[in-house]
């Protein structure tokens, strides 16, 4: 046969070239008939040997020397084939060539995930699956600033305290109790975002992941009566340093990171509201100030081990303006500090935190017409061990934490040189440990997720146990229904009553000083559906039940809350956008001498929306509503209690703020706002690197709406106005990144 093959090449060999002769033809299939790429063409003669790929179609082509050569072609998934071939001189020569399949049979491969990866991923969140964020009222994170303060929301006045002037009455909008867990890194943090809604709610690009839980929360979680969202940021890129950041009339930002020596990566970011040209433009100092910053060190340990250090400081504030004074702000703000190790703990995949985080407010009021400070401060100290092994195809979780909660509460009252100070500190430990199994696959594609957390408390109740469980249904490749239950315990501040007396009220007794910690607990049903509705279009849907015991404002007869959650979010080539809605109820028992409960209804709608507009460039919008949203209320002289109403009050205003709800103590009226940004971007080099430059011009609140945060009564009119409200602001910047 190749003698045969050998003559039909001389045969249909032309004059040509003296010296070599060309080779060529196709690789394909034997069975299938289709092109083979990639496949290798050897032609090995008294030279050497020589190599050619064959192409996308399959074909390949080699320039040879004349005579005579060994042809092999070979391919991985395939048997090779190997003959002897002439080439004439000056000729070419076609060859066509089947090859047969050969599978190649591979031992089998186990896989199983033991934990999160060496080195945390570098990606950033895409800004709609970031949309939880802004979704989360900002509102709520005010509630933090109050309770910083020591302000456990609603309550019973103490026994001979006086009914608080009007303007003693401060009124913070957001919920009354501080019942969420926030972790950054590990670290739990309060009011970790921006508030007044002039910048980002959180910086993009920074963090890699944000997921909330509103009920179910794996068992490592402690805390969070409410929901617990876990913030995680990414590490900075290995791969040559970089940078971005913004610059306008309103604040500067700014963001870079880039490789260390060791194979170690940072990242750097930092923002702030700077507002000089708009005090100009206003003629006083601006209503709002806020900062914050964030770095990250991530460092190999070996192949499989490494650690992250996170440092997170943030601080904001409101001008109070019935307080005449330099100092005139409101103010709070957050230190934390995160050190985890990723790696083998105990002969298994594991991670070790250790984390700090300080949290302080502090108010300037007035108590009777004379001024007073207020100042409160939260220490946490958490170390958390989790650990994950694989057993049997069930992958179990299991770990212990301390954490240490330290809380610091000072009022000053200044009588001309008499300076008089009320200091109170108290102290709650725990310790706990969890156990957790996840069962996957299961028959008809289900999945459950079941185990205990055990929490010893130091203050209050001694023991609490947690159970919870999950259970999840892939119903299609498009959808997945989730149920999940459990119950959660945490730490919360009380008043101490006040014992009955006809003595005149010191300082202390007036500022309802001290407060206590005690444990509250609660009971979470929650139902989800998670489904792709189109191309790079996701919907959810959550509905939830809540049952909380323990509180402050409703700790003999409990407190419940039910509510659903909608959100979308989704990208596109040219547009990406995100929507949240929230409807939620809260209500609790009658009272002593009461015949009726308490009911309060809230809801909350927020969206953004971002496209390309062929002749603008980039458009965006962001909107957010909200109606029923609550109020904390902080007196000077009584702090928490829920305050007598004006006589100014209708008798429907009356009821309406009387229907004192356990986690609400006074309705606002509803609110709106909506920003929009246009912006266009243009990629210039300067020397070898690609940069982009992005222009914009913003208008925040462009309809102007007085969405304040901090109110008080009018006794003109009975009416609630904000003390220090957002204003219509044009703000023009530019955006770089390089």
């Amino acid at each position: 046969m190749l003698l045969t093959l050998a003559l039909g090449f001389l045969a249909a060999a032309a004059p040509g070239d003296s010296s070599s002769g060309i080779l060529r033809g196709s690789v394909q299939g034997e069975l299938s008939g289709m092109p083979i790429p990639r496949a290798v063409v050897e032609v090995k003669g008294g030279d050497g040997t020589l190599t050619a790929f064959a192409d996308s179609t399959g074909a390949y082509q080699l320039k040879v020397p004349a005579g005579r050569h060994r042809f092999r072609v070979h391919h991985l998934a395939y048997a090779p084939m190997e003959m002897e071939v002439l080439v004439p001189a000056g000729r070419e020569v076609r060859l066509d060539v089947t090859l047969k399949e050969r599978p190649i049979q591979l031992p089998a491969i186990g896989v199983r995930r033991e934990g999160e990866p060496p080195m945390r991923d570098t990606t950033a969140a895409p800004p709609e699956n970031l949309g939880l964020i802004g979704h989360v009222p900002a509102r709520d994170g005010v509630t933090d600033f109050a309770n910083g303060l020591g302000v456990p929301g609603t309550g019973k006045s103490p026994d001979g305290q006086e009914p608080p002037d009007r303007d003693d009455v401060l009124y913070v909008r957001g919920a009354a109790a501080d019942l969420k867990l926030v972790l950054l890194d590990g670290v739990p943090v309060y009011a970790p975002f921006h508030m007044g809604g002039l910048i980002d709610t959180f910086e993009p690009g920074v963090l890699n992941s944000a997921r909330m839980y509103l009920g179910g929360a794996p068992a490592r979680y402690d805390g969070g009566l409410s929901y617990v969202m876990e913030l995680n940021t990414r590490r900075g890129t290995p791969e040559g340093f970089h940078s971005s950041g913004a610059l306008d009339l309103v604040s500067l930002r700014g963001t870079a990171e880039g490789p260390l020596p060791g194979g170690a990566s940072f990242l750097l970011s930092g923002r702030g509201i700077h507002t000089a040209s708009l005090a100009e433009l206003e003629g006083q100092a601006f209503p709002y100030k806020y900062a914050d910053g964030l770095a990250r060190l991530d460092v190999p340990v070996d192949s499989v081990s490494h650690l992250a250090l996170t440092l997170f400081t943030n601080a904001e504030g409101v001008r109070i303006d019935t307080f005449p004074s330099r100092e005139n702000f409101a103010r709070w703000g957050n230190r934390a500090v995160s050190l985890r190790y990723s790696g083998v703990l105990l002969r298994t995949r594991g991670q070790l935190t250790v984390a700090y985080s300080r949290f302080h407010a502090k108010l300037p009021w007035y108590r009777r017409s004379d001024p007073v400070r207020l100042d409160g401060e939260t220490n946490r100290l958490r170390v958390a061990m989790d650990l994950a092994r694989q057993w049997r195809g069930v992958r179990f979780l299991y770990g212990w934490s301390y954490d240490r909660t330290v809380l610091n509460h000072r009022a000053t009252e200044l009588f001309g040189d008499l300076d008089m100070r009320v200091d109170d500190q108290l102290a709650g430990d725990v310790g706990a440990g969890y156990v957790e199994a996840a069962f996957w696959p299961l028959p008809n594609r289900v999945s459950l997720r079941g185990g205990v957390r055990a929490d010893m408390f130091s203050n209050g109740r001694m023991a609490a146990f947690s159970p919870r469980l999950e259970a999840r249904w892939v119903m299609s490749d498009r959808a997945v229904l989730t149920l999940a239950g459990g119950r959660y315990h945490q730490f919360v501040r009380v008043h101490q009553e006040l014992p009955e007396t006809d003595q005149q009220l010191s300082m202390e007794d007036s500022l309802n000083l001290p407060i206590g910690l005690t444990v509250a607990g609660a009971n979470h049903l929650s139902l989800a559906l998670d489904q792709t509705v189109a191309e790079g279009v996701r919907l959810g849907l959550e509905g939830y039940y809540k049952h909380f015991e323990g509180l402050p404002a409703s700790a003999d007869i409990g407190a419940n809350a039910s509510g659903v959650d909608v959100w979308v979010r989704g990208r596109t080539a040219a547009l990406s956008g995100w929507m949240g809605y929230s409807l939620s109820w809260v209500w609790d028992g009658p009272r002593e001498n009461e015949d009726r409960e308490r009911f309060a209804g809230r809801q909350l709608l927020s969206m953004g929306l971002n496209g390309e507009v062929k002749s603008l460039g980039r458009l965006g919008v962001r909107v957010a509503y909200g109606a029923g949203l609550p109020f904390t209320s902080i007196e000077a002289n009584g702090v928490g209690q829920s305050p007598a109403l004006p006589s100014s009050l209708s008798s429907e205003d009356r009821v309406e703020f009387n229907e004192d709800p356990p986690l609400t103590s006074v309705r606002a009226e509803p609110f709106l706002r909506v920003d929009a940004e246009v912006s266009r971007t243009f990629t210039p080099r300067i020397g070898s690197r690609r940069t982009e430059l992005t222009p914009y011009l913003k208008v925040i609140n462009a309809l102007d709406g007085r969405d304040g945060l901090f109110y008080q009564y009018d006794l003109g009119d009975g009416d609630m106005d904000a003390i220090a409200a957002l204003p219509l602001l044009p703000v023009f910047g530019l955006q770089w990144k390089f």
